[in-house]
């Protein structure tokens, strides 16, 4: 079973600003993290520097949910968005990969 954890107020921020359906739906997702061996490869993609995107699809909206691994049984939570296009925006992946730095540094 893995642990996950949020680093800072992101992804709460990002929560309150969801429908219950929409943070129920994450919620949910999130569950295969604590519960499966191997998640299914269309929940995520490897995009650079150890950061993953989680995602999420709710109706016509799409949620990305940017994380690291920290060791085998941690699940770290850094930035979280509402998808608008197909590319993951590049100020989100620097963002994510500035949370990482500090996530470790004060680890």
């Amino acid at each position: 079973m893995k642990k996950i954890i949020a680093y800072k107020q992101y992804y709460s921020d990002f929560m309150k600003g969801l429908s219950k359906q929409e943070r129920l739906k994450i919620l949910r997702a999130l569950l295969l993290f604590e519960t499966e061996d191997k998640i299914p490869y269309h929940y995520i993609k490897y995009l650079r520097e150890e950061i993953f995107e989680f995602r999420v699809n709710y109706g016509n909206n799409e949620f990305r949910l940017l994380f690291i691994c920290d060791a085998d049984t941690i699940v770290v939570l850094l930035n979280c968005f509402k998808k608008k296009n197909q590319k993951t925006p590049e100020n989100e992946i620097r963002k994510a990969i500035k949370l990482k730095k500090e996530y470790y540094e004060h680890k």
